[in-house]
């Protein structure tokens, strides 16, 4: 299959008609369509399902009156009116190869308002060779259309290539790989057929019955009705764990926005609102410390070090006063000294042992009195006088002061004046924090909602593995039907001659079980081959994963490195999760032997940067002949749209116009090749 043309007309936030050209080259299979929230950029993707599907593109369960409903707000609605055009209509135009060569169709499905009242009308075309225009299927009853185009696109295998990229992060965080793969088996094996035409074999073996069998045609019809129901019964929980996924997924997203709102509001704060405030308390408590520190500080002889020249010259007399003090002390001791050696010297024992006249002995006398005067005058401080007087231990404590003054309070003062500030900018910090931090009066009802969102989703859950269970066990239980409908037929022909009717009946109802088996093994090795190498396309980790099996009855997957050692799923990280989800989908899709083209919006969600990078370099180009991105300019930002360029064939971009109340549509992506932005939405 191949999209050519999607045209939408007055349909949701498109008014009048608006075409978007689908056809692209095998070189070039991308389609790229950007837009903002809110600029229809997933109304345009949901719009091809809901043409193809129609009733059935919500769930087989919902109500006409839901239908209508849903319908009414897709009519476009004319800003600043409460008028809505009179009709809206979606065309999706195709390529499939059917019967044997390549056939173009035109599905139209078009719905009007009637008096409160919504007309569905639904219109297939075929393109003519010989004329080259679509004229109406006449080949096949109008009533039958719909289940023409079901039969040709099954809604269980478009589910594998048209989805949102929230359905990959809700089975990755789930981790429930299995139930995708076992809600799509039957479709993607064609096992529903077989079923059918089991049943139908079965039915019509036992209306052909002969002689005594009505007892055993009422408990075939008996265990075949019954059968019925349990395959209804079945269907019933798959439409209503759909649902419930639906569900997951939106409440998903309504989680998402409430926790943007709580932390655009400061909620990381507003919660953290009790410790800010001990910690405001502790760093007042230091703050306060220090400034006692600097009070101290200050009180000592810190005021001095304003003065640091005088201080120097303080210093410089200080030494001075040393020195004048110095030559006293040397004077006085040298005086003491020399009367002591003059008084010894004027003694008559001094010069007993000496024969020295009395004339020499008083001349010597004398001049050693004026070399003791002359040595005493050289001592002398000139007549100076110290300026202070300090003693000398006095002296030395004047010294240290100056010193500290100078260099060691200074420092110390900075230091604690730095401390002050750090903590008081902290302070500044947090107080501020509490100030904008929202009260619980504003961030309490959204912490609240938040809650319950909570809940509920883990309510929704439970019922949707509750549903699960369920649906596992009436397959068990239809197992058994079909033992005993086959019981019934064998007992009743096992001595019947090999020629009859019933009995190749008989043979043929083992052969479509034989084949139902095989075929199943068959598609579950194709399914793990297709597995294994989408995981090491997008996983890009050498070694990592070597094998991968999946259970025929469970479907559970398992995988496993290198000298087959088991790797639990839960040793992946988020990223990986993703990539495996991706893999899952992917690996479906390629076993389903459908070739359909992959649409899938917001393609990135939620994906971490190099696992953003991979599926951009090794999905996207490579996933399907055709491949429709409906992105926002943040997934697909210029870095990711110039890695795409070279497998784009055409791109759009969307851009809401609040004045008018409509999509304009511009024929290309918000970048150009340059990286420079040419679409401003």
């Amino acid at each position: 299959m191949l999209l050519t043309k999607v045209i939408l007309k007055n349909y949701c936030v498109y008014r009048d008609e608006n075409v978007f050209d689908f056809t692209c080259t095998p070189e070039k299979p991308i389609i790229l369509i950007g837009g903002t929230n809110g600029s229809g950029k997933t109304t345009l993707f949901e719009s091809v399902t809901l043409c193809l599907y129609g009733m059935s593109f919500l769930h087989k369960k919902t109500t006409r009156k839901t239908y209508e409903k849903y319908l009414a707000r897709k009519i476009h609605r004319y800003i600043g009116t409460s008028v809505s055009a009179d009709h809206t209509s979606i065309i999706v135009e195709f390529k499939f190869f059917h019967e044997g060569k390549v056939i173009e169709y035109h599905v139209d499905r078009t719905w009007r308002n009637d008096e409160g009242k919504i007309v569905e009308e639904l219109s297939i075309k075929k393109r003519d060779e010989s004329s080259d225009k679509f004229l109406p299927l006449d080949t096949i009853e109008k009533s039958q259309w719909q289940s023409f185009i079901e039969e040709l696109i099954p809604r269980g295998i478009a589910k594998l290539f048209f989805f949102d990229g929230e359905k990959i992060v809700r089975i990755a965080e789930e981790g429930n790989e299995e139930i995708e793969i076992k809600s799509s088996f039957d479709s993607l094996l064609g096992l529903d057929l077989i079923e059918q035409l089991r049943s139908d074999l079965q039915i019509n073996l036992m209306r052909n019955l002969k002689g005594n069998g009505r007892e055993i045609r009422e408990e075939f019809e008996k265990l075949d009705k019954e059968k019925q129901n349990t395959i209804d019964e079945i269907g019933y929980f798959r439409e209503k764990q759909a649902q419930k996924e639906a569900e997951i997924s939106q409440i998903l997203k309504e989680i998402d926005e409430l926790e943007a709102k709580v932390s655009k509001l400061g909620g990381g704060y507003a919660s953290k609102r009790e410790e800010l405030k001990t910690k405001k308390v502790l760093l007042e408590l230091k703050r306060e410390n220090q400034e006692n520190k600097i009070r101290n500080l200050c009180a000592g002889v810190l005021p001095f070090s304003l003065v640091p020249k005088q201080l120097e010259e303080v210093k410089a007399q200080l030494k001075k006063d040393e020195e004048v003090l110095k030559k006293k002390f040397e004077k006085e001791i040298l005086n003491e000294n020399f009367e002591e050696i003059e008084s010894n010297i004027k003694s008559e024992n001094f010069w007993k042992e000496l024969d020295v006249d009395s004339a020499i002995k008083d001349r010597m006398i004398s001049e050693l009195s004026n070399v003791f005067m002359k040595t005493l005058e050289s001592k002398s401080p000139n007549k100076e006088k110290g300026l202070f007087n300090f003693s000398i231990s006095e002296t030395v404590q004047l010294y240290d002061m100056i010193d500290a003054s100078n260099n060691v309070f200074p420092q110390q003062l900075g230091k604690v004046t730095d401390d002050y500030s750090n903590i008081t900018e902290e302070l500044q910090k947090i107080e501020t924090v509490l100030i904008n931090a929202p009260k619980d009066d504003e961030i309490g009802p959204l912490i609240s909602k938040l809650n319950q969102k909570h809940l509920h989703l883990g309510t929704l859950k439970a019922e949707s593995n509750h549903l699960e269970q369920q649906i596992s066990s009436k397959h068990s239980y239809r197992k058994l039907l079909n033992s005993k409908l086959r019981n019934i037929i064998e007992e009743k022909y096992k001595h019947e001659s090999a020629n009859t009717k019933e009995y190749l009946t008989n043979r043929m109802l083992k052969v479509l079980d034989e084949y139902a088996e095989k075929l199943k093994i068959k598609k579950l090795k194709l399914l793990e081959d297709y597995l294994l190498e989408a995981i090491h396309i997008l996983m890009h980790k050498e070694n990592f994963i070597e094998n991968v099996s999946i259970d025929k009855e469970t479907f559970e997957i398992t995988l496993y490195r290198k000298n087959n050692d088991l790797l639990p799923r839960d040793w992946l990280s988020k990223g990986e999760q993703q990539m495996f989800a991706t893999a899952v989908l992917w690996a479906l899709a390629k076993t389903s032997g459908k070739p359909l083209p992959f649409m899938i919006d917001t393609p990135l969600a939620r994906l971490d940067v190099e696992h953003r990078n991979n599926v951009v370099e090794e999905f996207f180009p490579k996933s399907s002949h055709q491949v429709i991105l409906f992105a926002t300019d943040s997934e697909i930002g210029a870095s990711y749209y110039r890695k795409l360029m070279p497998y784009i064939s055409r791109s759009y971009a969307m851009e809401y116009l609040p004045g008018k109340g409509k999509t304009d549509r511009h024929k290309t992506y918000f970048w150009n090749e340059k990286g420079e932005k040419i679409v401003a939405v």
